[in-house]
């Protein structure tokens, strides 16, 4: 590739003028514009975190909705940022502004962005859920006041107290098994189960043995029987009954009359002659060998 086009089509050429130790080559041509909307417009595709109105044209925003809004640092808590991102209702050219709060682990919304909390309440006397509008922190008391160390005591002492009416009933349960327990009796029975079933597989291997099988007899089943007597053999017929008995050869004239000799001579099989050896040539003789003179 001796000619430009083809070196910059490759992205292979370095201007001669550009230091890498000093700055790179996106800053020396002047390409900072960034790969991304963050990096070129300070832009990010933001999910509103909670419900929300707008309250310059009333409009209900769900939860969920992406927007492109514009994230920018808000001031440090501790460490951390504090971020605050700014966008626009989609109905009305009203501003939304939604920041972080590292402090309380939530989302602060403000600018025409008014949030929306709802949560379910039980209302014993009526006996039904209804919903209030409350703020999430009430749930963050009620969570507190669980992980009060004196209701953590009281709540211990009474799970020890549980546990220990549990374990005396199943103390209890113990001691009446023990009371009705009789090993020998148990013991008895189970080896009188065990000696039946010995008896009973020995009987029907015998059985077996001497019927000539070698795999195990089942238990007998009336079914088994009454399956037996519905099977109904056809006897042949006779038509049947003539062909097993015609001949190889049919009904021709010599078969017949092949039939009524061996009839006659009282033969009722056929008699195959045995095959006899084939005879060897004879040798001739030494002195009856014709010489050439």
């Amino acid at each position: 590739m001796s000619t430009l086009s083809a070196a910059r089509a490759d992205n292979f050429y370095y201007p001669p003028n550009w230091d890498p130790s000093k700055e790179s080559l996106s800053q020396h041509t002047g390409d900072t514009k960034g790969r991304n909307q963050y990096e070129q417009k300070g832009l990010i595709r933001f999910e509103l975190p909670f419900d929300g109105w707008c309250t310059a044209c009333g409009r209900h925003v769900g939860k969920g909705v992406r927007f492109n809004a514009k994230k920018d640092a808000d001031g440090k808590y501790h460490s951390t940022t504090i971020w605050k991102f700014t966008t626009r209702c989609p109905s009305c050219t009203a501003t939304f502004v939604v920041k972080t709060d590292p402090a309380r682990s939530d989302y602060v919304f403000s600018g025409d962005l008014r949030r929306k909390v709802e949560s379910y309440g039980e209302d014993a006397a009526l006996g039904y859920r209804q919903l209030t509008d409350t703020d999430h922190r009430e749930k963050e008391k009620a969570l507190k006041r669980r992980a009060d160390p004196i209701a953590r005591l009281e709540r211990g002492n009474d799970d020890r107290a549980a546990a220990r009416k549990a374990a005396g009933e199943l103390y209890e349960d113990y001691e009446r098994a023990a009371r009705h327990e009789d090993s020998s009796g148990v013991n008895a029975l189970l080896r009188k189960r065990h000696r039946a079933v010995r008896e009973t597989a020995a009987a029907a291997d015998a059985t077996a043995r001497s019927l000539g099988l070698a795999v195990p007899l089942l238990p007998h089943d009336p079914r088994d029987a009454a399956t037996a007597r519905a099977v109904a053999f056809r006897r042949p017929t006779r038509a049947a009954r003539a062909a097993k008995s015609a001949g190889i050869f049919g009904d021709a004239p010599r078969a017949k009359a092949a039939r009524a000799r061996a009839a006659d001579r009282g033969i009722t099989g056929i008699a195959l002659r045995p095959e006899r050896a084939p005879r060897r040539a004879p040798t001739p003789a030494p002195n009856a060998k014709r010489r050439r003179r």
